[in-house]
C-alpha cells in the first residue's frame, strides 16, 4: 500500500477506488471469467491476509462504486471473493519470505483484523511479530463478535493459522497495561507497538431501569458468550435497540436459540439504518420485526426481571454530524412493548482503561497524531482500526493494520513516516442513458443459501460459497472498466471505422476532427482495434500481441505428434474449467487459446496459427445469449469469411478452418473435433511447409 498512496489513481477501476486496502477486484474477476481460479486467489491474497472472511462479512464499498450497477445490478464482489478464497487452489498460495530478518522485534497488541493485517504485512517485510491478546483465542471480534452463520470459525482459525506460519510469536491470555505494561515491551527488546485492541465495550442505554432488572444485557457480551459456547440465557420475547451489525446479529442469535419474538427497537428510519442491506433483509426474512423510528424510554420490571420496554415514536429533523437526519420524538406517541429480556446495542467503545497514562484518549478513543501514520503521542507506539475509529467495517481494520505496518517498518529504518494524504473523493463517473440502454442486461447471481426454517435449527452457515458455472457466469458480467481501447494519435487518420463499427457508440469526434475514446464508458469489445485500417487502436485487455502470444505458446508447448489443431474459445461459453480439462485429455492435439469473444480473433490471428505450425484452426462462438455484444456477429462472419479466401489464396485448404456454435452446456461437441481431423487427415500441408 506504500506505493499506491503516491501513485496516479486516474485510471484505477471504481471498485478499486472504493475498497479501503484498493484491491483490484477488477483483476481477480477477470481472472474467475478466464477460469484461472488460482491465480485469482493469488491476486486478492497478496494484499488481504483475510480473504475468506472478506468474501462472507465484508461490506463491499466496491460494489457500491460498481459501474455495472448503473445498467442492471452490480458485480457480486464479495461472493466472487469467497468463491475464490474457499476453492481448494488456496492452499497452493505461498507468501513471499524476505531473504533474511531485520533482527527488530515488533508487538502487536491485539489480534483482530488489524492487529492480524499487521503481524502479516511486518513479517513479510523481515521483522519479528509476537501478538498479545488478552483473550484465550485469537481473532477479536472475528472469533467472538460475529456470529458463526455468518462466519464459521474453522474459517477464521485456517485463515488465522496462515498467517502465524509466516513464523509469527503469541502470547494469548496477556492483557498489556496489566501483567506487562507498555514500557515493558521496550525492556523486552520490542522496538515498536503497535495497539489493535477493538472496541468491545458497549455504550449504556442511558435509560431509566436499565440497572434494575434481571435482563437487560449488552450485546458485546451476549454475543462473546454466544461465541464462545458459553450458553447464555435467552428470553422468550427480546427487544434488541440499536441499529447497527452488532444489533441484527444479536437479533438473528435470539431466534436460533428459541426465543418466540425479538423486537429491534431502531430510532431512525430503514435509509439511515447502518447495518448491512443484506444482513437486514436476512433477519426479516427469518422472523425479527423491526420498529423504525422508534427510540427506547424505560424498562420496566416485575419482581426484579424485565417486563416490558416503554418506547415513543419519533420524525426525523436535520441531519445531524453524522450525516444523518436527527430523529425527534413525537409527544403522546409512548407505547408499551412487552418482553422479559433487553438487550443494548446502541454503540461501541475500546475499553483502554488498562492502558491509562500509557496513552493519550479522545472521545474514548486512542489518539493518534496522523490518521495515516498512526503514531501516538508515544514514540514507537503505534494504534488503529476501532480502538482509534470507533466501530468501522472489517476491511478499514484491515486497512489501518497495513497502514500501520507501513509506518513501523519506515519508523524502525529510521525514515520519514508517511503523511495524510488531501485527495478529494472519487465518485464513480456516469454513464449516459444511450450506453445504458445499448449495454446488453445480465441478471446478477442469486444467493444460494439455507431456507428460512432450517437455520433456525442452529448456527449453521447460511450463505453457501458459488458453484463455478454461477461464479464464472458472474465474473463474465463485469464491464471492464478502463480495459478497453486505447488510441495511437499518431497512427490515427480519422477515418471513422472506429464510429461505425462500435456496437456501443463509445468512439467520438472533437471539434478538430480528433477521435477520442471515453476510457470509462469503453467496454472491451474490440472491435474497433480489429477493423481500424491503420492499426491505431489497441485494447488493455489482452492486447493485439497477447493472442499471437498465446497461440506461440500453445504450439510450443505442444507435445502431440500429429495433427495439431489451434482451437480459439469463447469466455462467454458455458462451460467448466473441468470441460477444459477434459478437452486436452480427450483430444490432446486441440491447443486451446482462450478469447473474450471471437470479435477479438483477427485474420492474422489464424494465419499466425498455420504459420506456426497448426494443421487446423477451430473456432467455437458462445451461444447467443451470453454474447454480450450480439451485434457484432455478422462482422464476425465476414472476417472469417474473408480468412478462408486468404487461405486458399495460399495454397490452404479453407476446409482446415472450423467456425461453430458452442453447445448450451460444455465447451465444444466431439463430433465436430473428429470431423475436423477426418478433414485434415494427418499432419497437414501448411505444417508439411
Amino acid at each position: 500500500m506504500d506505493n499506491m498512496t503516491h501513485i496516479e489513481r486516474r485510471n484505477f477501476p471504481p471498485c478499486q477506488l472504493a475498497c479501503p486496502i484498493l484491491t483490484d477486484a477488477r483483476e481477480y474477476v477477470q481472472l474467475i471469467a478466464e477460469r484461472r481460479f488460482e491465480e485469482a486467489f493469488a491476486s486478492i491474497r497478496r494484499l488481504n491476509p483475510l480473504p475468506r472472511v472478506c468474501g462472507r462479512i465484508c461490506t463491499h464499498p466496491c460494489e457500491t462504486a460498481c459501474k455495472r450497477g448503473q445498467v442492471d445490478e452490480p458485480i457480486a464482489i464479495p461472493a466472487l471473493k469467497r468463491f475464490a478464497a474457499d476453492g481448494p487452489w488456496r492452499g497452493q498460495y505461498k507468501a513471499i519470505m524476505p531473504d533474511k530478518s531485520t533482527g527488530h522485534k515488533v508487538a502487536v497488541v491485539g489480534s483482530g483484523p488489524a492487529g492480524l493485517a499487521a503481524a502479516h504485512d511486518l513479517a513479510l517485510l523481515g521483522h519479528h511479530v509476537t501478538i498479545f491478546d488478552a483473550l484465550p483465542v485469537l481473532g477479536g471480534m472475528l472469533r467472538v463478535g460475529v456470529p458463526a452463520y455468518r462466519l464459521p470459525k474453522d474459517v477464521v482459525d485456517e485463515e488465522i493459522r496462515a498467517i502465524l506460519d509466516l513464523g509469527i510469536e503469541v502470547k494469548t491470555g496477556v492483557r498489556i497495561g496489566e501483567e506487562i505494561k507498555l514500557a515493558d515491551l521496550s525492556e523486552q527488546g520490542y522496538k515498536a507497538v503497535f495497539v489493535a485492541i477493538g472496541a468491545h465495550k458497549d455504550r449504556k442505554l442511558g435509560i431509566a431501569g436499565e440497572d434494575g432488572f434481571e435482563g437487560v444485557v449488552s450485546a458485546v457480551s451476549f454475543l462473546k458468550a454466544v461465541n464462545q459456547g458459553e450458553n447464555p440465557k435467552a428470553g422468550k420475547k427480546v427487544a434488541v435497540i440499536g441499529g447497527g451489525n452488532t444489533a441484527v446479529d444479536s437479533a438473528r442469535c435470539l431466534l436460533r436459540m428459541g426465543t418466540e419474538a425479538v423486537h429491534m427497537v431502531y430510532r431512525r428510519s430503514r435509509d439511515e439504518m447502518p447495518a448491512a442491506k443484506e444482513e437486514i433483509e436476512e433477519a426479516v426474512r427469518e422472523g425479527v420485526q423491526i420498529s423504525y423510528l422508534t427510540s427506547p424510554v424505560e424498562i420496566f420490571g416485575e419482581d426484579g426481571n424485565v417486563s416490558a420496554l416503554r418506547c415513543i415514536k419519533n420524525e426525523l429533523g436535520e441531519p445531524d454530524i453524522s450525516g444523518r437526519r436527527s430523529p425527534k420524538s413525537v409527544p403522546g406517541s409512548e407505547f408499551n412493548i412487552d418482553v422479559d429480556m433487553v438487550i443494548g446495542a446502541i454503540g461501541q467503545a475500546p475499553d483502554s482503561s488498562f492502558l491509562e497514562n500509557e496513552l493519550t484518549e479522545r472521545d474514548k478513543r486512542i489518539y493518534v497524531e496522523d490518521p495515516y501514520a498512526l503514531m501516538t503521542t508515544h514514540p514507537g507506539v503505534f494504534a488503529g482500526g476501532d480502538a482509534v475509529t470507533g466501530p468501522a467495517t472489517v476491511v478499514e481494520a484491515i486497512s489501518a493494520g497495513k497502514r500501520a505496518s507501513i509506518s513501523i517498518d519506515l519508523y524502525l529504518r529510521g525514515k520519514l513516516l508517511p503523511t495524510t494524504e488531501q485527495t478529494e473523493a472519487v465518485e464513480t463517473a456516469k454513464l449516459s442513458p444511450a450506453l445504458i440502454e445499448k449495454t446488453r442486461k445480465f441478471a446478477r447471481c442469486s444467493k444460494i443459501s439455507l431456507p428460512a426454517e432450517a437455520r433456525l435449527k442452529g448456527f449453521d452457515e447460511v450463505n453457501a460459497v458459488l458453484s463455478e458455472d454461477l461464479a464464472t457466469k458472474e465474473a463474465l458480467r463485469c464491464l471492464h472498466c478502463y480495459l478497453g481501447a486505447r488510441i495511437d494519435k499518431e497512427k490515427c487518420i480519422s477515418c471513422l471505422t472506429c464510429v461505425r463499427v462500435c456496437p456501443l457508440g463509445i468512439p467520438t469526434t472533437t471539434k478538430m476532427g480528433e477521435i477520442a475514446i471515453d476510457p470509462f464508458a469503453c467496454q472491451a469489445c474490440g472491435m474497433c482495434a480489429l477493423e481500424c485500417p491503420v492499426r491505431a487502436i489497441d485494447i488493455s485487455l489482452d492486447p493485439r500481441d497477447q493472442i499471437t502470444r498465446e497461440i506461440e505458446k500453445a504450439m510450443a508447448e505442444s507435445e502431440y505428434p500429429e495433427t495439431a489443431i489451434v482451437g480459439f474459445f469463447d469466455l462467454h461459453g458455458n462451460f467448466r474449467s473441468s470441460d477444459l480439462e477434459s478437452l486436452r485429455q480427450d483430444h490432446p492435439n486441440i491447443l486451446p487459446v482462450m478469447v473474450f469473444g471471437l470479435r477479438r480473433v483477427d485474420t492474422s490471428d489464424i494465419l499466425k496459427a498455420f504459420e506456426f505450425g497448426a494443421d487446423g484452426v477451430l473456432l467455437a462462438q458462445c451461444p447467443p445469449d451470453t454474447d454480450p455484444f450480439p451485434e457484432t456477429a455478422d462482422r464476425v462472419k465476414r472476417r472469417m469469411a474473408h480468412a478462408r479466401t486468404l487461405l486458399d489464396a495460399l495454397g490452404i485448404d479453407a476446409a482446415r478452418l472450423e467456425i461453430c456454435d458452442m453447445p448450451d452446456r460444455g465447451i465444444v461437441d466431439k463430433e465436430l473435433i473428429d470431423g475436423l481431423i477426418q478433414r485434415i487427415k494427418g499432419p497437414g500441408q501448411a505444417r508439411s511447409e
